[in-house]
């Protein structure tokens, strides 16, 4: 599975910006923040949580999508100039975000 991904809290952000900054008009903002697959997600997922023999193997020879999305620097600049964010939340940080409260995960 070849997906991309952005934080939900990335897009309500982007939201919040498009409707303050009157300089987005009648614009398509694309919130996409990294391509990713379910090897990446393992990999999160095993490193934040090394004990819990839960965590499937991950796709062999998953494929990689390395298409570049243009129209989603526009949406980053606003991040950055309304949020003071360096850029999207990384899919790590999304992730362990998610899972913190999961007594059980960790195995």
């Amino acid at each position: 599975m070849i997906e991309w991904f952005v934080d939900v809290e990335d897009t309500a952000r982007l939201h919040v910006a498009a409707v303050l900054d009157g300089r987005v008009k009648s614009e398509r903002l694309f919130a996409f923040a990294t391509p990713y697959n379910w090897t990446d997600i393992v990999d999160i997922l095993r490193k934040a949580f090394p004990v819990n023999s839960s965590i499937p193997q991950p796709p062999e020879n998953e494929p990689r999508d390395l298409s570049q999305v243009g129209p989603s620097v526009r949406a980053e600049s606003l991040i950055k100039e309304f949020w003071g964010r360096d850029g999207w939340t990384s899919l790590e940080e999304s992730i362990l975000g998610g899972t913190g409260d999961l007594e059980g995960f960790r195995g």
